[in-house]
């Protein structure tokens, strides 16, 4: 007799779905069905399904499932599960069994050093592979018991995937989700999400449900129970459930009635009766599963029990019979809510208990201990020191393979230490950078201060503030500053940390503007690096030495220096990235196109295995440096691309701001003022840029100045500029920048007419346009022909970079005075169609129409996928489109005028 029959003359528990209709969600089953019709005209989206616990969510995943079995798409499924949550990428792994992925590829990702990069590289590949051949329908349930590692990609595939036939079913509990759950759903909601919230069956669906389960028409006393429902459909079906273990209703004459014995009233009720009703060794089997998972392993159940394999299989069925575990393989407790309520016979002592000796189990038979991590960080307490130790373990495994899933565990080994301890501080020690890492540097410095008051261990202390000295420099120099040279001035330091917190004190000491003071630090800290033979604080402080010059304005030593901190670097990764500076370098004196490669090179070793974690910060470099090139285009995909990783990859805040100062100034130079004003709001309120870091801008500076009324703080950026100019001869580009702040400073048309003719030979075209719209404004009433001509010329600048905002005020000038619109040879590009495409983006279109994928297109155009993954969007955008078959069909209509 098959499970399902058993169960009924059993008189056990149905589930809501067994072979029975969806009762009092027509309207929802409509809208699934629609939406999901659509994405077999190829169009991708996301819709989030929301709803308190036993509100039907999984029965409305699963109804989708059918509908869209009979469609030609596929469907790929995956659930959180509350003890896996510290299972790295656990509920995107449940997946793999697809034909749609190379499984085991995947598999051997997800246990790499860097599989938060590369899992959700080749993840994201495999479903843009396979969504090419069918659409795809992604369906994940229970949202809120999702690991790390899923919830971020989870915040970042459908936004990376939208331009594909890729639809994402989400269901997720309502009430307070952890601040991860939280972002995952803001971010699905600013990709577009749309959210279904599943209400309260009416009472006349609960009514119908109540007849379908119980094969009658409910009486007036069981409609009065099923009123305690509250229109939740698992608590009907617990209900109904309950009157028929306890033989509490009776079928007469075509209706359902009481018969006046014990009344259920809600689903832990329920269960907990079922329980009740069944052999003690059963019951035992039942509580221990309830504490190790949502499946049931009978092998583990049995050696955790001391059971024989026999007794724990019969004790399995008996559960199947009485309705609380689902037949199948795996078997399973039916829902969450029956697992809870059996879970809730057990005393809180004896659960940890079990799944301490569950872990131990798992340990002796090869599980990874990052997989019982959860476990153990449950069951560990204050003074347990071999569950503290095993904790320590599982961290450290984890702390490489999925730093997210570890920072939990790194807390609560610092929360079991006692306060004051060696072994706190020692915790501590692990937790900082781990916390660093992953972009949680002013919560790592916090803890890190929470035990610097007290004794410690020198190594111990100066690992601390070493790595909260590092992490500050992403945001407080002075706190970065303090850290290292208490660090430093500890006595028994190994030789390489002493000289690595030298070196931070030094980058620390001349990034506050103490250059004087850092020159001093400078040879101390080289012998001590020379004399630890350590690399990598040998490059920083070639770096540190080479900031020192740069705000000297000596660059000719300043570039020297920065060559040096490049060939003396090993992986200095933890460090600093000497290159990246160096990169910025060029770009401030000339060399951009110099900066470009290395910008562009940096970013391409940053892609490799081991190298993820920088590639954030290559990316908002090489925005800046796209920008000063004036291809705004490729700068803001860039800076929107760092952004988006942030979170992948642990960037810190630094990061970030680069990223949202050039999108920023490219929202500003290209008309999207809202934008523009967020992100310069920031940086003002951050105050992270001054004057001078970026030569180019000192003419921007000095207009604002002007504009806002503060003259002397103009002059005193001019006086700068004109230092730096006279320091260092031999680059033009300075001579042009002071000559260009000068004439705005003294309203004087000559210097500027300077600064043209020689950013005329420098690769700064928006540079170059706005000396140009300055000589074009000052002569207009003394030259008026002139005046026109550097203001046409000053346009074309502006146009051939994007810079719509820009040619818009410079045309609106010229109109002023009385200059006809010219008809142009290149028309100003519109904001819709073909023509609003900038040439980057219509070099990715014609590559994504003819079927490359977003890391074919990046091969070819030397970009990295992400960054062609946002021009796709913006073409889309651009075009009107949602899907690459709607592009393909575009350009080919189009023919030669798309391309």
């Amino acid at each position: 007799m098959a499970v399902k029959e058993m169960a009924r003359e059993a008189g056990g528990v149905l589930t809501p779905d067994d072979g029975l209709p969806l009762r009092g969600r027509d309207a929802e089953v409509a809208e699934l069905t629609g939406w999901l019709g659509r994405l077999c005209s190829g169009r991708g989206g996301i819709l989030l399904i929301e709803g308190v616990p036993g509100s039907g969510k999984s029965r409305l995943l699963r109804e989708a499932r059918v509908i869209a079995e009979s469609l030609p798409v596929r469907v790929l499924g995956g659930a959180g599960e509350r003890d896996r949550r510290n299972v790295p990428f656990g509920a995107l792994l449940d997946m793999l069994a697809s034909p749609a992925f190379d499984a085991a590829a995947l598999r051997t990702l997800s246990g790499s050093a860097e599989q938060r990069f590369w899992l959700f590289r080749a993840l994201r590949d495999e479903l843009e592979r396979a969504a090419r051949e069918r659409p795809l329908l992604v369906v994940l349930d229970d949202l809120q018991w999702c690991d790390a590692g899923t919830l971020l990609a989870l915040r970042t595939l459908p936004a990376r995937l939208s331009a594909h036939p890729i639809r994402w079913l989400v269901a997720a509990r309502t009430g307070s989700p952890g601040a991860d759950v939280r972002a995952a759903v803001a971010r699905l909601a600013d990709a577009g999400a749309r959210t279904m919230r599943l209400g309260p069956l009416p009472a006349d669906a609960a009514s119908q449900m109540a007849a379908d389960l119980l094969g009658a028409e409910p009486g007036a006393d069981v409609l009065a129970l099923i009123r305690r429902a509250e229109g939740r459909p698992l608590a009907v079906t617990e209900i109904v459930s309950g009157l028929r273990a306890e033989g509490a209703v009776i079928r007469t004459g075509g209706a359902a009635r009481l018969t006046g014995r014990h009344s259920p009233v809600h689903s832990y009720g329920s269960a907990r009766r079922l329980l009740g009703h069944l052999s003690p060794v059963a019951r035992d089997v039942l509580r221990l599963a309830s504490v190790l998972g949502r499946d049931l392993d009978a092998g583990r159940l049995a050696d955790l029990g001391g059971y024989g394999a026999a007794e724990v299989v019969t004790a399995l069925q008996e559960a199947v019979d009485a309705g609380l575990v689902r037949a199948g393989d795996p078997l399973g407790f039916r829902h969450d809510l029956v697992r809870e309520a059996v879970r809730g016979t057990v005393p809180a002592a004896r659960r940890r208990a079990l799944r301490k000796r569950a872990a131990e189990l798992s340990l002796a038979q090869g599980v990874p201990i990052g997989q019982v991590a959860l476990a153990l960080a449950e069951t560990a307490e204050p003074g347990d020191a071999d569950t503290t130790a095993l904790l320590r373990r599982a961290l450290a495994e984890l702390a490489e393979a999925a730093p997210d899933a570890a920072v939990p565990l790194a807390r609560q080994a610092v929360a079991l230490a006692p306060a004051g301890s060696p072994e706190r501080a020692a915790a501590v020690a692990e937790a900082v950078p781990l916390l660093v890492r992953t972009g949680r540097g002013g919560e790592g410095r916090k803890l890190a201060d929470s035990v610097l008051d007290g004794p410690l261990d020198a190594a111990v202390e100066g690992r601390i503030r070493l790595e909260a000295g590092l992490s500050a420099l992403q945001g407080s120099y002075a706190e970065a500053l303090r850290h290292s040279r208490a660090g430093a001035a500890l006595d028994g330091l190994p030789d390489g940390m002493r000289a690595q917190l030298m070196a931070v004190q030094c980058l620390s000491t001349v990034l506050t503007g103490d250059v004087a003071a850092a020159e001093r630090l400078l040879a101390p800290a080289t012998e001590a690096a020379v004399q630890a033979e350590d690399g990598a604080a040998l490059a920083l402080l070639h770096t540190a030495d080479s900031l020192a010059h740069a705000r000297r304005m000596e660059f000719a030593a300043a570039e020297r220096l920065a060559a040096a901190a490049v060939a003396a670097s090993p992986d200095t990764a933890a460090l600093f990235r000497p290159a990246v500076w160096q990169a910025s370098l060029h770009g401030m004196t000339g060399r951009l196109e110099e900066g470009l490669r290395g910008a562009a090179d940096g970013a391409a070793a940053a892609r490799r295995p081991g190298q993820t974690h920088g590639l954030p910060l290559w990316l908002a470099t090489h925005a800046r440096l796209l920008l000063a090139a004036g291809r705004l285009a490729e700068a803001r995909a860039e800076a929107d691309a760092a952004l988006a990783m942030t979170g992948e990859a642990g960037a810190g805040e630094a990061v970030s701001f680069d990223a949202l100062s050039v999108a920023g100034r490219v929202a500003a130079l290209t008309g999207v003022t809202a934008a523009a004003g967020r992100v310069l709001g920031t940086s003002e309120a951050d105050g992270l840029r001054r004057p001078g870091e970026w030569p180019a801008d000192d003419p921007l500076f000095v207009r604002m100045l002007l504009s806002a009324g503060r003259s002397g703080n103009a002059a005193a950026v001019v006086d700068e500029a004109e230092r730096r100019a006279a320091l260092n001869p031999g680059i033009g580009f300075f001579t042009a920048v002071a000559a260009h702040a000068r004439g705005l400073l003294d309203n004087d048309i000559a210097p500027i007419r300077q600064a043209v003719e020689i950013l005329r030979g420098c690769p700064y075209p928006l540079a170059l346009a706005s000396a140009l719209e300055d000589a074009g404004r000052l002569l207009l009433d003394a030259d008026r022909n002139a005046a026109i001509a550097y203001l046409t010329e000053a346009e074309d600048g502006y146009v051939r970079t994007g810079a719509d905002h820009e040619a818009a005020r410079v045309r609106r000038r010229m109109g002023s005075a009385g200059q006809r619109q010219r008809r142009r040879s290149r028309p100003r590009r519109a904001e819709q169609g073909w023509q609003a495409l900038t040439p980057a983006e219509r070099r990715v279109a014609a590559l994504v129409a003819g079927g490359a994928t977003n890391r074919e297109a990046a091969a070819q155009l030397f970009l990295s996928p992400a960054t062609v993954g946002t021009h796709v969007m913006h073409v889309f955008q651009k075009l009107g489109v949602n899907s690459r078959v709607q592009l393909a069909r575009l350009y080919l209509e189009h023919g030669e005028t798309a391309g």
